[in-house]
């Protein structure tokens, strides 16, 4: 095992990119952890699953190749990008996701002339959901969406299952939804 330590900013940033396991753990629950903790009792007054939401941060982080990681400036120093970044991501997060969550299902589109959601309902785009459920890389999260949006189990009841609290499973649902949206567009384009 590495002495991560003596690692330089951009050193964490290449074996981050790396997607090194060992890296990633220490990084985010070992260096990282004090200032994350930070951020989120600054924007959450409540208390919130700290592992859950630093883990969301994570896949922001991690998504399309670590494209915003890749942003980084070595002008500054990594301690004070990952403060600046993590608070912006968890404000956003708090206003976009738990804020509204639940509110809007993957079978819903915006319509433009009206500027409101209005509810889809087709025997096709049933099938389509089924399909881009199952394109999806993550096996819990491929469950909870079968579960939350195929089956509409209870939200309290999913959480029991996976261990988790309701709130973080409205993220996780909202999650796969912006997902499916992406997929699903894919496929009335086909």
């Amino acid at each position: 095992m590495a002495n991560f330590d003596t690692f330089s900013d951009k050193e964490w940033v290449t074996y981050l990119i790396k997607n090194d396991p060992d890296v990633i753990v220490s990084f985010f629950y070992k260096k990282y952890i004090s200032v994350l903790v930070h951020n989120l009792r600054k924007i959450f007054p409540y208390k919130v699953e700290i592992k859950e939401y630093i883990n969301e941060f994570y896949l922001y982080l991690q998504a399309n190749d670590w494209k915003r990681l890749k942003t980084f400036q070595q002008e500054y120093s990594l301690t004070t990008w990952i403060s600046v970044v993590s608070y912006r991501f968890f404000k956003n997060y708090k206003d976009a996701v738990i804020d509204f969550r639940g509110v809007v299902t993957i079978t819903d589109k915006w319509d433009l002339q009206t500027d409101e959601w209005v509810y889809q309902s087709d025997a096709s785009l049933k099938k389509d959901i089924m399909n881009a459920i199952h394109q999806i890389k993550n096996e819990r999260d491929r469950q909870i969406a079968v579960l939350l949006l195929l089956e509409d189990r209870e939200p309290d009841e999913v959480a029991r299952k996976f261990e988790v609290t309701v709130d973080y499973l409205y993220t996780i649902k909202n999650r796969i939804i912006k997902a499916l949206r992406i997929l699903l567009k894919e496929y009335s384009h086909e």
